[in-house]
């Protein structure tokens, strides 16, 4: 919960930014972030992964000093890229610049080069504190830097210090993230850690993380891939280039981040899975029960949106963002959240299954099946070919990752089924929250409207769920008092490795 409401500070926040910032701007700093992704990529986004399965896998063990050692090798790799890349981007200014089409992406990315080292340093600490399921301690540094980012951005857009707002964006980032990391420091240090070095842990890391690394650079190198050639496309089919960067920022900044709103909640369950699912690798019967639990929860959350994204995209949009391309798109795009989501949660399912490599091949395959739809639709259907290359590569993905983990574990998920069952639940709701939403907004003002249909949706698919008995009292109530037991029991070993 504390991972969705810092989600939701970040969703408001880029409605802030839609607000200061032209369609163009908001374009050429979408396709910079793009870039600067595959940078936090390279530079650790893998790590925290591995460092948490060594955290587990020790205290398993009873052997967690040797985690230390872990975690100071894998700052000092972390740093040592960081800073060989920091260093490639000033001597690449030209290309970049050449590979942005302007300026202003290149003073971006200047201005965010103290986060990539901070953030190189934080990851190896976020890895600790997840292996170890100290989860709020994540939570907490990870919204106060959110918090400092918004507030930071918002005195110098206020101040006009920086020529464009789009540059007090990178600047109030990378402040944010040298607080954070130096409360995160604090966090790992008074949760037990320490810096001590020995010899023969960097083999360990590298092999470990160089797969993941491989999957999300390979993501990262897509994104901006295909941020960079969509324009040039419509372009050759006769659009100008300023409406295509504009017709872009409209999509990744404004649709987009709605459309990544369940996969948020979905990404802070899979910090929780990552070390469940390894921890329970030798016991099938509870490895499979996790499994099921995981998947129907996400696809719970996956269509609790739907209906919201279809009848509610252009209201929403609309009163948001007051743009009504970015609705209409949304509205279009919903369907996408279905394999977006399963997609997701199966590739940390993957991962926790030490799979890190199949997980990079699969990827790939999705990647490959991405590049050939965005190379053929745009011709046919414009800038909604990010729409279809998106769901085309998440259903290719998800296939093949379902097909491995019943392989490994003998456990099928019938996603089909459950898709299936969900979707005939989800009729009526459409319904329900169009009806509502025509009478409300009649009487009452959009904001009203969009929010009390909303409540209507939500509420309206939760009891259909119990009413199905696929959710149910019993085991709510049984899975509340096996958290509270399960916390207690971690604060009580706490306080005893403590003393």
């Amino acid at each position: 919960m504390f991972s969705v409401l810092t989600r939701c500070l970040g969703f408001l926040y880029k409605i802030y930014l839609s607000r200061v910032m032209s369609t163009m701007e908001l374009g050429v700093y979408n396709l910079t972030l793009s870039i600067y992704m595959v940078v936090i990529t390279l530079v650790g986004s893998s790590i925290p992964l591995t460092i948490s399965k060594i955290a587990t896998t020790n205290k398993t063990k009873n052997k967690e000093f040797n985690t230390n050692y872990s975690v100071t090798s894998s700052l000092i790799l972390s740093i040592g890229l960081a800073l060989i890349t920091c260093f490639c981007i000033l001597i690449l200014k030209t290309p970049l610049i050449a590979i942005i089409g302007n300026n202003l992406g290149f003073q971006i990315i200047i201005s965010l080069i103290p986060s990539i080292i901070f953030t190189a340093i934080y990851s190896q600490i976020r890895g600790y504190l997840w292996g170890y399921e100290n989860y709020f301690a994540v939570s907490m540094v990870e919204f106060i830097e959110q918090i400092l980012r918004i507030i930071f951005c918002m005195i110098f857009v206020t101040l006009n210090i920086f020529s464009s707002p789009v540059i007090a964006v990178g600047t109030a980032l990378s402040i944010a993230c040298g607080i954070s990391t130096l409360y995160g420091i604090i966090l790992y240090l008074k949760n037990g850690g320490k810096f001590k070095f020995k010899k023969g842990y960097f083999k360990e890391i590298i092999r470990s993380s160089a797969p993941l690394t491989g999957v999300r650079l390979f993501g990262s190198l897509i994104n901006p891939t295909v941020s960079v050639l969509l324009p040039i496309l419509l372009t050759s089919y006769g659009i100008s280039k300023e409406i295509a960067l504009s017709e872009l920022g409209i999509i990744t900044g404004m649709s987009m981040p709605l459309l990544s709103i369940p996969s948020t909640i979905i990404g802070a369950l899979c910090m929780v899975l990552v070390p469940r699912i390894n921890s329970s690798i030798n016991n099938n019967e509870n490895l499979n029960t996790q499994i099921s639990n995981y998947i129907q929860f996400s696809i719970i959350c996956l269509f609790i949106f739907l209906p919201i994204f279809i009848i509610l995209g252009v209201p929403i949009c609309s009163y948001v963002f007051e743009n009504l391309s970015a609705g209409l798109y949304l509205s279009f795009s919903a369907w996408i959240i279905i394999p977006m989501g399963i997609s997701q949660i199966t590739s940390s399912i993957l991962n926790a299954l030490n799979q890190e490599q199949k997980s990079f091949i699969y990827y790939i395959i999705s990647s490959l099946f991405m590049l050939i739809a965005i190379f053929i639709l745009p011709q046919f259907v414009g800038i909604k070919a990010m729409t279809y290359s998106i769901g085309i590569s998440s259903i290719v993905l998800s296939l093949l990752n379902i097909k491995k983990i019943k392989k490994l574990t003998g456990f099928s998920p019938k996603i089909i089924n459950l898709l299936i069952v969900h979707l005939l639940l989800n009729l009526p709701i459409i319904l329900i929250t169009k009806l509502t939403y025509n009478c409300l907004n009649i009487i009452m003002t959009p904001f009203f409207a969009i929010a009390f249909s909303c409540v209507v949706c939500v509420l309206g698919y939760i009891a259909l769920l119990f009413c199905f008995n696929i959710l149910n009292f019993k085991s709510m109530q049984l899975f509340v008092s096996n958290f509270i037991k399960n916390k207690k029991v971690m604060v009580a070993k706490t306080k005893n490795g403590a003393k």
